[in-house]
C-alpha cells in the first residue's frame, strides 16, 4: 500500500465541470443539436487522443474482439465505443451518470447502426451499492460467470477522472459551482442554487464526510475489473507521475501513450497524459 502522504492532491479549485447539473445541461443541449443537425458533440482532448486510445485497444486485443469486455467510464456521446464497434469489437458498454449523455450516445449509436453492439446505461460508478448491483445485472445467464458480477477486461476513461477531480468538497463549494452553472444557463433554465447544490453534493453516496470522489475512483474501478484487466486513462489535469501515485494502491503502471512533448524550465512534459494501468 502506498504512503498516503506521498499521494498528490489536487491543486485546482472545484469547478462546475465537477457537477452533474453542468453535464446534464451540456448533454441536453447536445441531444437537441444531434437531432437537429446530426452533430454528435465535442470530442474531449481532440480526435488525436481518441484515435490513440482506440489504436492501443486494437493493437493489444486484436485477437479477442468477440470476447474482450470493454467498459467506457463516463462515455459522454460514446465516440470511443463507436470506433471500436467499427473495428469489430463486440462486447462494448458505456456508462455515464448523466441520463442526457446516455440518451445522446444511444441516438448516435442507432444512427450509426451499431446500437445492437453497444450497450449504454446511466450509472454512477462511484456509488458502491449502485455499482455492485449494476455489475450483477450484467452477468450473462448460463455463462461461465455462474451469476457472478461482470468484470471488464479493458476500461477506458477520457476526461472522466478530470471531471471527478473538480467535484466540490463542501456545501459552500457546491453552491458556488451551482451559481456558476446557472450563470451560463438561459434565464428559463435557471434553478434554485441550494437545490442544485444538494443534488450535486450527493454525487456518489449519502456520506456526510464528503470523501474526495477522486480518491474513491481507483477502488471503484478496480472492483469492476478482471484480475488481468487494464485501465487506459487520459487526463489533462494530472501528469503521468501524479496518476501513477494516485492509483498506486489498486493499480500498477503498465505503459503510456506518447504525445508531442514540450520543454519548460528544463523539464520535458506533455499537455495530455494517457496511462495504462494493470490491476494489482
Amino acid at each position: 500500500m502506498s504512503d498516503e502522504a506521498a499521494i498528490p492532491q489536487p491543486d485546482f479549485k472545484p469547478s462546475k465541470l465537477g457537477t452533474k447539473d453542468y453535464w446534464d445541461k451540456v448533454y441536453n443541449r447536445e441531444v437537441i443539436n444531434f437531432k437537429d443537425h446530426g452533430d454528435i458533440g465535442e470530442i474531449w482532448f481532440g480526435e488525436d487522443s481518441a484515435v490513440k486510445m482506440v489504436d492501443w485497444v486494437e493493437e493489444h486485443y486484436e485477437g479477442e474482439k468477440e470476447t474482450c469486455a470493454i467498459l467506457d467510464l463516463g462515455c459522454g456521446n460514446g465516440h470511443l465505443l463507436l470506433d471500436l464497434a467499427e473495428l469489430g469489437f463486440e462486447d462494448l458498454t458505456g456508462i455515464d451518470y448523466s441520463p442526457a449523455a446516455i440518451e445522446l450516445a444511444k441516438a448516435v449509436a442507432e444512427d450509426k447502426e451499431v446500437d445492437h453492439i453497444i450497450k449504454y446505461e446511466a450509472v454512477d460508478f462511484l456509488a458502491e451499492k449502485e455499482t455492485l448491483e449494476w455489475c450483477a445485472q450484467q452477468a450473462t445467464p448460463g455463462s461461465d460467470s455462474h451469476g457472478e458480477p461482470k468484470k471488464f477486461k479493458v476500461m477506458l476513461d477520457k476526461g472522466t477522472y478530470d471531471a471527478i477531480s473538480l467535484h466540490q468538497k463542501s456545501k459552500a463549494d457546491a453552491v458556488a459551482a451551482a451559481a456558476a452553472a446557472n450563470a451560463d444557463a438561459d434565464s428559463g433554465e435557471r434553478e434554485d442554487e441550494e437545490s442544485v447544490a444538494k443534488d450535486n453534493i450527493v454525487l456518489a453516496e449519502n456520506d456526510d464526510n464528503m470523501e474526495e470522489l477522486a480518491d474513491r475512483y481507483p477502488k471503484r474501478v478496480a472492483s469492476m475489473m478482471r484480475d488481468d484487466g487494464r485501465l487506459l486513462i487520459t487526463s489533462c489535469n494530472w501528469t503521468q507521475p501524479e496518476l501513477i501515485q494516485r492509483f498506486s494502491q489498486y493499480f500498477e503502471y503498465d505503459c503510456h501513450l506518447k504525445y508531442p512533448t514540450f520543454t519548460f524550465g528544463g523539464v520535458k512534459g506533455q499537455t495530455i497524459s494517457s496511462v495504462v494501468f494493470r490491476k494489482k
